[in-house]
């Protein structure tokens, strides 16, 4: 089985699309990177795969389900740009952060508990983070962040990780050192994993892929 399926796929925001007939498929346990310019469609393609955008033509099926109506949406994680997770403005510490990614078990208050920090805590130390976990996550450089971020996403045990531009705003070091962990964590763990950035180069130099696609005027090449 396919962890993703996309066949014919067309949207448009208006009448114009930005998507058209893309088709594409990331296979169990693989990790795939999609490419292209900024405003290509890389960003809004992550999102109709999550279910947060409906298709104008075409399906998504993630591990053979409809995207838009999967019966277990945890064995998805999703990983956001850093600069994304810049505008959080609450206070807010990484075990906090990291413990997020239970809210399906926070109960009818739905707050955590000590139960959900202290897995938030192990999580951390898992990905050699203990230290930072009453660290304020705002107070991170961006690629402390990102390894946050992964953490967060893999508390569940998803069977697949998506990740928007995750070295975007992230310093050259810790771009690489951020890779090279997805790419032990996707090989441990056996996740797929599929990516968008536009450093295709540094991606494939630090990281093992399977499958590279490239968008360009609406369409999706191989890369």
């Amino acid at each position: 089985m396919n962890a993703v399926e996309v066949c014919d796929l067309s949207f448009g925001y208006t009448a114009e699309p930005v998507l058209k007939k893309i088709s594409l498929s990331v296979a169990e346990g693989t990790s795939c990177c999609i490419t292209g310019e900024n405003g290509s469609g890389k960003s809004t393609l992550l999102k109709l795969i999550l279910g947060e955008l409906k298709p104008r033509e075409g399906k998504i099926l993630v591990f053979g389900e409809p995207a838009s109506h999967m019966s277990n949406p945890r064995c998805i994680a999703y990983v956001p740009q850093a600069n994304v997770m810049d505008k959080v403005a609450f206070p807010t510490t990484c075990r906090e952060m990291v413990s997020l990614g239970l809210y399906g078990d926070f109960g009818f208050i739905k707050i955590p508990r000590k139960r959900q920090f202290e897995r938030a805590e192990q999580a951390l130390a898992d990905m050699g983070l203990a230290a930072y976990a009453r660290v304020p996550f705002n107070e991170l450089s961006g690629g402390l962040q990102q390894r946050v971020m992964i953490t967060r996403a893999l508390i569940n045990d998803p069977k697949l990780l998506v990740l928007d531009e995750p070295t975007a705003g992230v310093d050259s070091g810790s771009k690489i050192c951020f890779l090279e962990l997805l790419d032990r964590v996707r090989a441990e763990r056996g996740i797929s994993t599929l990516l968008v950035s536009h450093e295709l180069e540094l991606v494939s130099a630090h990281m093992k892929l399977d499958a590279t696609w490239r968008i360009v005027d609406g369409r999706i090449t191989h890369a």
